[in-house]
C-alpha cells in the first residue's frame, strides 16, 4: 500500500484491498487538508504511530488535534470507498491482524444491549419540538425509522447504494434523502428548517467537519440542537490500546475528537456545547455531546 504524488495538493493512492484473500488495486484521488479545528496549514506536522500508509494520522502542530492529513476526495466516497465497502475490508483486516479482539467484538457485542443505552435519536425524541429533523450520515436509514411520528425525517448519505435504501424509509413520512456530501446537502435547505439533527458516528468521517457544523448551525431553528456521537479519543481504552483501539478505522475515520477539540470546533462555528455526564465518561469509547444553536 503506497501513495504517489500527482500535483499539490492532490495525490493518488494505489491501494491493495484483500478481503477473503483476493487482491483489488484501487487508484484513489486524495487531497491534503488544513487542520479543521485551528486552520493550521499542516506544513509542520507531528505524525503519530496510529496511521499506516497512505493514511497518515497527525497531531496538529498548532492545536494538537489528531486527524488524518491526506484524505480521499469526496467523489471517492460515493462508490470506490463507500462506507459499506471499507467497513467490510477493515473487518477482514482486523480478523487477520487482531484475531482475539476481532472475535470478542463479534461474539460479545450482544452484551452491549443488556442494559439500555441512550442514543442521539432518543434525545431528539425526548427533547426536540415537532417538525423536520435530519440525520447526517444516515446510512441505510435504520435510525431514521426510530424518530417519533411528530417528526418528518430527512437524511443525508454520500454512499449511493445506502442512500437508495434509506429513501424507502423516509418517503412514506414525507421526508427525503439527499445523496451528497453533508455540506452540499445542507445548502439545499432553507435556513432555520430543522428542529433537531443527529450526527451518530458521522462527524469522525467528514473531512469538512467545520463547514458542516457552520452550515448546520444556520439550518437549525432558533433553539434547535444537534446530538453528536463520536469515538472518544480521550478515552482510557485508547490510551491503553494505542493503534489497536477500536476507534482507529482507516480510511473511514479522519477526525479523532476529545471533549476539548469537539468543543473548540463547535464553538468556532456558532454552536454552544454540553456533554451529558453519563454519556461522556473517560471509560467510554464513544461520547455524546449536544450542540445548540446560540
Amino acid at each position: 500500500m503506497f501513495a504517489k504524488l500527482l500535483e499539490p495538493p492532490y495525490y493518488r493512492a494505489e491501494i491493495s484491498i484483500w478481503p477473503e484473500g483476493s487482491i483489488v488495486d484501487l487508484q484513489i484521488r486524495m487531497k491534503r487538508r488544513i487542520c479543521p479545528v485551528c486552520d493550521d496549514a499542516n506544513l509542520k506536522t507531528r505524525q503519530n504511530a496510529y496511521g499506516r500508509l497512505p493514511w497518515a494520522i497527525i497531531d496538529c502542530a498548532g492545536c494538537g488535534f489528531t486527524h488524518m492529513r491526506d484524505v480521499p476526495e469526496t467523489e471517492e466516497l460515493v462508490d470506490a470507498l463507500a462506507w459499506e465497502k471499507t467497513f467490510a475490508v477493515e473487518a477482514e483486516r482486523r480478523r487477520v491482524h487482531t484475531p482475539v479482539q476481532s472475535w470478542m467484538d463479534t461474539h460479545m457485542r450482544w452484551r452491549l444491549n443488556m442494559l439500555p443505552r441512550t442514543e442521539p435519536v432518543d434525545i431528539v425524541n425526548r427533547d426536540a419540538v415537532a417538525g423536520p429533523v435530519i440525520d447526517l450520515g444516515c446510512g441505510s436509514g435504520e435510525h431514521l425509522q426510530k424518530f417519533d411520528t411528530k417528526f418528518t425525517p430527512y437524511g443525508v448519505e454520500i454512499s449511493a447504494q445506502l442512500a437508495s435504501r434509506a429513501e424507502a424509509v423516509v418517503a412514506a413520512r414525507g421526508g427525503r434523502i439527499e445523496q451528497a456530501s453533508s455540506h452540499e446537502a445542507l445548502m439545499r435547505f432553507p435556513d432555520e428548517t430543522f428542529s433537531a439533527a443527529t450526527l451518530r458516528s458521522y462527524l469522525e468521517h467528514d473531512a469538512d467537519a467545520g463547514p458542516v457544523l457552520a452550515a448546520l448551525a444556520r439550518k437549525l431553528k432558533r433553539g434547535g440542537f444537534a446530538v453528536v456521537k463520536v469515538p472518544n479519543y480521550g478515552s482510557i481504552n485508547r490510551q491503553v490500546m494505542g493503534a489497536k483501539w477500536c476507534g482507529i478505522r482507516l480510511p473511514d475515520h479522519v477526525n479523532y475528537f476529545t471533549r476539548g477539540s469537539l468543543a473548540a470546533l463547535a464553538k468556532r462555528h456558532g454552536l454552544s456545547i454540553r456533554f451529558p455526564f453519563l454519556l461522556c465518561l473517560p471509560t467510554d469509547d464513544n461520547m455524546i455531546a449536544i450542540l445548540q444553536r446560540v
